[in-house]
């Protein structure tokens, strides 16, 4: 603990679910500039910067801290970093016709990916429709490109180029929770838990009695062969699959009988590219477009728990649809006291 002596305590069963963080490098700037995209606090904080930085961008003339503030960057191509792109793109381009100081060609979007392609998880054909579309709609994709340097804003890359903003999205990976360094249980070399496909914890003599793990924190073979090295990839699909056949292994267990192996084949892999917009896989079988955004909208609500939240989020989804988006920024909320201590009397000396 932060504050007290340390303590033990016996447990019956251990289960591991820690999940995972975003994995950075040590590249200048990155970790005073950048934010993540793994909880709801950054999702919103980035939502709330987008529309703060139109705020101020209105009220100043054609200039480099005009264009600062509506340059836009992700650093990842996967397929977190592709969606948050195209939602960008969407709620900036919308956010026009609430700023007519501002025009299309002001904003600038920039993705950033290592590599010679974006979404491993699709085929070319699909990859090249999603670069196409977005260059058709002013977001512009930087393949075999890395981030050298983000210090004070100021983005440069291993092609040369150099240019600023306010805002940088990491979505370049994710590891494994920092909280099983602090643990005597077994890792392999990436950091990850080691469990076997029925997510019982293992070490190099064997099963750890009582000791069970699943999700992003752990690495689950994959027995269907399509992992990366042979294991499932870290993805919500996996995570909640293996937490519902984990507690059934573990009553299992209890009630003498063997537990079962994880196997589970992807289907297909969906992703919205901003709101109209999406792209679908399934095999050698690709869908760009609208259809694909409502195949991905329609996959999403169900995934959501309870009949009541999967009503509530249809139905944002479907207002969002139909009508204008909500443009009201809760920035203040991250400094709730700041007005309260504005007009408060200080104590009297």
């Amino acid at each position: 603990p932060e504050i007290g002596e340390p303590w033990e305590f016996a447990y019956d069963i251990i289960v591991v679910t820690a999940g995972s963080v975003s994995r950075t490098f040590p590249i200048p700037g990155v970790a005073d500039q950048a934010i993540g995209l793994k909880t709801i606090e950054e999702a919103t904080a980035i939502r709330d910067r987008v529309l703060t930085n139109f705020d101020k961008a209105a009220l100043l003339p054609a200039g480099p801290e005009r264009d600062r503030l509506l340059t836009f960057v992700v650093v990842g191509g996967g397929f977190a970093g592709i969606e948050i792109f195209g939602e960008l793109r969407s709620l900036a381009t919308d956010l026009l016709r609430y700023y007519p100081t501002i025009s299309f060609d002001d904003t600038h979007l920039h993705l950033i990916e290592a590599m010679g392609r974006i979404m491993p998880e699709v085929s070319l054909k699909t990859s090249h429709w999603v670069i196409k579309n977005y260059a058709q709609r002013g977001a512009q994709i930087h393949l075999e490109t890395q981030l050298t340097s983000a210090v004070d804003g100021v983005i440069e890359l291993s092609t040369g180029e150099t240019f600023e903003t306010d805002l940088i999205v990491w979505t370049a990976g994710v590891m494994a929770s920092p909280m099983l360094r602090n643990t005597d249980l077994p890792v392999e070399e990436r950091g990850r838990l080691r469990v076997q496909p029925d997510l019982r914890v293992i070490n190099d003599d064997g099963v750890v009695a009582d000791a069970w793990g699943a999700g992003d924190v752990s690495a689950v073979p994959d027995l269907t062969g399509a992992g990366i090295a042979g294991y499932c990839v870290p993805n919500a699909q996996h995570a909640v699959r293996q937490g519902k056949l984990m507690s059934k292994n573990i009553v299992a267990t209890l009630r003498g009988d063997l537990p079962r192996e994880y196997f589970h084949k992807n289907l297909g892999a969906v992703a919205g590219l901003g709101l109209g917009e999406g792209a679908f896989q399934s095999g050698k079988i690709g869908i760009t477009g609208l259809t694909a955004w409502f195949m991905h909208r329609g996959y999403h609500v169900l995934a959501v728990p309870m009949w009541e939240r999967k009503v509530r989020v249809f139905g944002g989804w479907t207002l969002n649809f139909l009508f204008r988006r909500d443009i009201v920024s809760l920035e203040a909320r991250e400094t709730p006291r700041e007005a309260f201590e504005t007009v408060a009397p200080g104590p009297r000396v």
